[in-house]
């Protein structure tokens, strides 16, 4: 029996949502539901390792963190790819929703 095509999940890029990691701020370079690509990360972050870390969304006056952890899947030229675990279980429709707040203010 043949192992079943997993297909990629689509990426995209937020420009109000950032990472933040032992108090620094780094840039989300694109991200899905399941993985993050972290920019600006240390270098010896080895493959396996675990990390913890907020999402942090800032919207207008208004800024929440999401603390949350997961696991390096790579790291080539500073940036991180991590597997994370949803920070909360409405995770998907937040996405969404910020999708959707980033597209109409692009209409603007």
């Amino acid at each position: 029996m043949q192992a079943p095509i997993t297909q990629a999940l689509p990426r995209l890029t937020l420009k109000n949502m950032h990472v933040m990691l032992d108090r620094k701020v780094h840039p989300i370079v694109n991200m899905n539901i399941q993985d993050v690509l972290i920019g600006g990360m240390p270098d010896w972050m080895a493959i396996g390792q675990r990390v913890q870390f907020s999402f942090v969304i800032t919207l207008k006056e208004w800024e929440r963190s999401l603390p949350t952890y997961g696991v390096v899947i790579k790291n080539e030229g500073g940036n991180c790819d991590v597997r994370y675990t949803p920070p909360t279980p409405s995770w998907r429709n937040i996405l969404m929703k910020l999708v959707s707040e980033e597209a109409r203010a692009a209409k603007k």
